[in-house]
């Protein structure tokens, strides 16, 4: 547990031609420019959220069911709050 690297991706299968030995340099990275830019990662919490919501496909019906989700729990305080202010 401690002496492990999590800053490594684990061996998978090659995908979309990638080998699972690729250097990160060579990996497609999901996360939006301003988000590298920000030094924000999957190994932070903001980085975390932003790293899943980026992998999410549209095409997918549960994908779209869990964006949803993430929308109404990232709007909700801020609709209560404003509604206790009006």
């Amino acid at each position: 547990m401690y002496g492990e690297r999590d800053d490594l991706d684990p061996p998978r299968p090659a995908h979309f031609g990638i080998p699972p030995d690729a250097f990160a340099d060579e990996r497609p990275d999901p996360r939006p420019e301003e988000a590298k830019r920000m030094g924000l990662s999957r190994h932070t919490e903001e980085g975390a959220v932003l790293y899943f919501a980026s992998s999410l496909d549209r095409g997918k019906a549960g994908h779209r069911l869990m964006a949803w989700i993430l929308l109404v729990t990232f709007a909700a305080p801020a609709l209560y709050t404003l509604l206790l202010l009006l």
